[in-house]
């Protein structure tokens, strides 16, 4: 009889083992039951095996396991809420016209896994390079109708009170899920663009009528090593696809570097009034070499940064450290780095070719 209690036991623990291995690679779904963006990546009919990958550094994330098997996503999306949580900056790079990287941030706004990421109701402030610190009267305004409205008010709204339309930005429809995602989590929105004429006169090379502020920005600017400040007019040259000489990049790289500066203490500011922030902008900006967090190592150096890159695969390219941008010591010059689907777009140095034409 003892032996046959045993032996029933056995097999219960065996059951239970069984069944609790199966919890921990259960797949770990939002409480709305509702996908992250990387599973419909994944079912795609053209999906690249880099799709929906991360790299910390050059290598891939991490994951870790309790409740339920995260996707490398996942993994994301619970480090930089870990950072939020604890008073830190995190930037959220692009490219512009890339919907999918719009979306993808939408799921990074919102720390939708509660099971994992005991965030203590932080509320981070949502700084946007794509806002001009000029705009900061249209978004009152947005909040203040918002306030007295029946209805809830979203990115739409938003964006049409920003004049988005002549904003020079792709299309606002693009940037409606990142928007709504700031705005459904509760994150006050800011602007982190610098005036739109100030950009144009320093890269003509004016800088006649700063205020103390603006020039503060431009010291910081001026401050950034020469070695840097030649890689970055070397990226500029072949971002115009080599056809400008990199000596011809003087203005538009100081410009590119008051935006930076500029970036940072927006990003500071809003994290002093909410306790932490989140910066979205392009991956140009977040490099942590000669980016925006150059500027923060300087500005808040007792803040942990978090800079994370999305970077579009590219067909039979399958090594991801080949894709990623490097500082002059060979380091990857972004904290983490997302794969996505690619967006089809014309030959931009073509363009670019004809109209020099």
């Amino acid at each position: 009889m003892m032996h046959r209690l045993t032996a029933c036991a056995a097999v219960l623990w065996l059951g239970l083992v069984s069944s609790g291995a199966a919890a921990a690679q259960a797949r770990c779904e939002r409480h709305s039951g509702s996908a992250f963006r990387d599973v419909h990546w994944k079912h795609s009919q053209a999906s690249h095996p880099l799709v929906a990958q991360v790299l910390a550094g050059d290598r891939p994330i991490a994951l870790e396991s309790d409740t339920c098997a995260r996707s490398p996503l996942q993994q994301l999306i619970v480090e930089l809420w870990r950072v939020l949580r604890d008073g830190g900056l995190v930037l959220l790079g692009e490219i512009h016209d890339n919907p999918e990287h719009h979306l993808v941030r939408q799921d990074m706004l919102w720390p939708r896994l509660d099971r994992l990421v005991a965030t203590r109701e932080a509320r981070p402030a949502a700084v946007f390079e794509h806002i001009r610190a000029d705009q900061q009267g249209q978004i009152d305004r947005f909040y203040g109708m918002a306030s007295r409205s029946r209805r809830l008010w979203r990115a739409p709204d938003l964006l049409r009170i920003l004049d988005w339309a002549n904003s020079g930005w792709p299309p606002a429809q693009h940037f409606y899920p990142v928007f709504d995602g700031a705005l459904g989590a509760g994150m006050r929105i800011y602007p982190g663009g610098a005036a739109r004429e100030r950009i144009k006169a320093l890269a003509r090379g004016d800088a006649a009528g700063l205020t103390d502020e603006e020039r503060g920005w431009l010291e910081a600017a001026e401050a950034l090593p020469v070695s840097l400040v030649e890689a970055l007019k070397a990226e500029l040259a072949a971002s115009h696809c080599g056809v400008v000489s990199a000596d011809a990049f003087a203005g538009m790289s100081l410009a590119q570097r008051y935006r930076d500066a500029h970036l940072a203490s927006a990003l500071v500011q809003a994290a002093g009034a909410h306790g932490s922030a989140v910066l979205m902008t392009g991956n140009g900006h977040v490099r942590t070499d000669r980016g925006v967090p150059w500027y923060l190592r300087r500005a808040a150096p007792q803040r942990k940064v978090f800079a994370v890159m999305l970077l579009e695969v590219e067909e039979g390219k399958t090594d991801g450290r080949a894709y990623l941008a490097r500082d002059a010591d060979g380091r990857p010059a972004a904290d983490y780095t997302l794969f996505t689907p690619r967006q089809p777009r014309p030959d931009p140095c073509e363009r670019f070719r004809q109209r020099r034409q």
